[in-house]
Order: C-alpha cells, then sequence, then structure tokens
C-alpha cells in the first residue's frame, strides 16, 4: 500500500472529508493540498486499481509493484486534473497507461492468473466465478478454478485496449462514455472494443472446453 507519507503533500485541512463527499471534490481538494481527501481516494479506490491491474497484467507480483506507482502517478499529475472530468475514468486512464508501459518493458505477453488469485481484491462482475466456488466440493472448486484460468488467459491475449475496456465494463461498471474516456476513443468506439473482446473471449473458452466461465 501507499503509506500518505510519501506523497511529500503537507496536511491541509479546508472543509471536512466525508464518506459522502464525491470523487471529484475530493481530487480538487487534493489539488489544494488536503491529504485526508487523498486518504479517502485511496481508501475507495486502492483495491478497485489493484484488482484492475491483476486482471489485465495476470501477475500478482507485478500489479503489487505496479499498484504503489499507480498512486504515485495519480500525486504527479494531480495539478492536470480537471474536477469536470469524472474522476474514476481519469484515474484508470492514468492506471491504463502504466499497464501500457509496464507491458512494452517487459516485451512479452503477461502470464495469466488473472482472478484465481484476486480473492482479496474488488472482484464483482458479470465474468467473475468466485461467488460460486464457496461450499462446493473439491472436485467443484477445481473446475472452477480451472475455468477462471482459462479466463485470465483469454483475456491477457486480448490487445490492451480490448482488454482494459472488457474489464472496466465488465468488472468495475464504467460507462462507455467514461470507457472511451480512459483509452482516448468515442463511447461507441469503447462500445464496440467490448462487443469484440467478448466475442473472443467467450470463442477461445468454448475451444478450451471452458465455454461456462463467460456468461
Amino acid at each position: 500500500m501507499l503509506p500518505l507519507s510519501v506523497t511529500g503533500v503537507v496536511p491541509h485541512r479546508r472543509g471536512r472529508v466525508t464518506d459522502s463527499t464525491s470523487d471529484e471534490i475530493l481530487m480538487a481538494a487534493y489539488q489544494a493540498g488536503n491529504q485526508d481527501a487523498f486518504g479517502e481516494l485511496f481508501a475507495r479506490y486502492a483495491g478497485r486499481v489493484y484488482g484492475f491491474l491483476v486482471r489485465r497484467l495476470g501477475d500478482v507480483a507485478v500489479a503489487e509493484d505496479l499498484h504503489q506507482e499507480a498512486f504515485l502517478r495519480l500525486h504527479r499529475a494531480r495539478d492536470s486534473y480537471n474536477p469536470e472530468r469524472p474522476f474514476r475514468a481519469w484515474l484508470f486512464a492514468i492506471v491504463h497507461n502504466l499497464v501500457n508501459d509496464s507491458l512494452r518493458s517487459r516485451r512479452r505477453a503477461p502470464v495469466a492468473e488473472l482472478l484465481d488469485a484476486d480473492q482479496s481484491a474488488h472482484s464483482e462482475g458479470h465474468i467473475n466465478l468466485e461467488g460460486r466456488i464457496n461450499h462446493q466440493s473439491p472436485e467443484r472448486i477445481f473446475a472452477a478454478r480451472e475455468s477462471a484460468r482459462a479466463l485470465s488467459r483469454a483475456v491477457s491475449a486480448l490487445p490492451s485496449d480490448e482488454a482494459t475496456v472488457l474489464v472496466l465494463a465488465r468488472f468495475e461498471g464504467l460507462s462507455y462514455d467514461e470507457i472511451g474516456s480512459v483509452i482516448g476513443r468515442s463511447a461507441t468506439a469503447a462500445k464496440q472494443l467490448a462487443y469484440r473482446a467478448l466475442k473472443r473471449v467467450r470463442s477461445e473458452l468454448v475451444a478450451t472446453g471452458h465455454g461456462e466461465a463467460c456468461r
């Protein structure tokens, strides 16, 4: 996790930070130096960012390394944030670019272990198997985990923008307007990418005998 002290921001209390304060107001407050605002944003998004990184990279160790870097990038880019832009789209654009930088530096496709190792992260979504694992027989647990691994490999094999769109649409619940903002495309283009990505993932899962993993 990212200690608040690493930001180097001197705590500045101007206005009360509450659970009901919007992300956009919190980020504007953080721009003004309110470290409590950053703490609330971190609490809201640390798990979601980690989950996104695991799903996109398929590598828990790399995701853990990049998790802190994501919030350091947020800190460095804080002055560029426009409060009229949805905060979560702005944040995931930072994380999306971080993933692309990481993949380029590694110069190889990620090894997929996407959902199986992500039980502690924000993992609700339409392509989520973990909710079906509890209280089942060892055979069913094994089968579900094998399906999760197959799903991981299928998502990790997608082109970068397609993988990001699919994860954000299916797991994070972002609108296509927000997703388009993340990847620098229109909402229509983002929707088309999501459809194409889901079709490819389903086709791959059916081919490998795991068609039930993606509903």
